[in-house]
């Protein structure tokens, strides 16, 4: 079953690295192993130069980047002001967090965009990564990594002195690489392959490779079809990328996290 469901997820980018590594004899839904290596590389370049793909990607690099620092100050304060001491309603603070898992977006982007749009932050940088920075996995897996340490270690410091952001930034903000390189790594891959949002904000000046690729697919798009798949390929290889790189972490943060004691 496993061997089965991994053909499936992988066919799509074998697709996606066959069509484009072949010459345009062949046919482009019958391709299923690339023949020409110089035929791939030509689309990848004419795909970079010829969609507009490169400055997409420095661009959604800058909004992930900024989404992704913001989630992780926002995120690692609010788990360790849950997990590491204690004031009323605690509890009920965390099972709402907990409860916007359950909303899909769709129940409140109309609200959402009307207050970006009256802000003034459509189509800028802003209006991009504002609405994607809170996380509440992001807060429920280091709150359950911050569990597993001993209260000991903060009450030791603030014994010897340090004030409330000391002891989070030189005690706790230090045993907090797993599940913060956890986060940020499955932040990553979520922010960058979003449409919905990006669609909606996006105009003229920002143009994440979701919008744009996207757009590639319409009528109105004039590219040969294997530069289309080329600038796809090249669209999702950073996630791919990065979670091939850092997947011995990401298990390893999620297992800690349900650690207890």
């Amino acid at each position: 079953v496993a061997l089965f469901w991994l053909v499936v997820c992988l066919l799509p980018l074998t697709q996606l690295i066959s069509v484009t590594f072949s010459t345009s004899d062949r046919g482009m839904v019958s391709t299923f192993f690339p023949n020409s290596l110089t035929a791939g590389i030509e689309n990848i370049q004419a795909a970079l130069e010829q969609t507009g793909l490169a400055p997409s990607i420095l661009q959604t690099l800058l909004y992930v980047s900024v989404t992704i620092v913001g989630m992780l100050f926002v995120s690692s304060l609010a788990a360790y002001e849950l997990a590491c001491f204690r004031f009323p309603g605690q509890n009920a603070i965390f099972v709402l967090i907990l409860s916007s898992m359950m909303l899909p977006m769709i129940t409140y982007i109309i609200p959402l965009y009307r207050f970006v749009y009256n802000l003034g932050w459509s189509d800028t940088l802003i209006g991009l990564a504002i609405p994607s920075i809170p996380s509440a996995f992001a807060v429920f897996i280091i709150k359950q990594f911050l569990e597993s340490i001993p209260r000991e270690l903060v009450e030791a410091a603030e014994i010897d002195g340090a004030g409330h952001l000391t002891v989070f930034l030189r005690v706790v903000l230090p045993l907090m690489a797993t599940p913060l390189l956890t986060v940020t790594v499955i932040q990553f891959m979520q922010v960058w392959g979003s449409f919905l949002w990006p669609t909606l904000v996006a105009g003229t000046n920002w143009k994440p490779v979701s919008v744009l690729v996207s757009g590639l697919l319409g009528d109105g798009s004039w590219l040969e079809g294997r530069v289309k798949i080329a600038a796809m390929l090249i669209s999702g290889l950073p996630p791919v990328l990065v979670y091939l790189f850092f997947q011995k972490y990401i298990v390893e943060g999620i297992a800690t996290s349900g650690l207890k004691g």
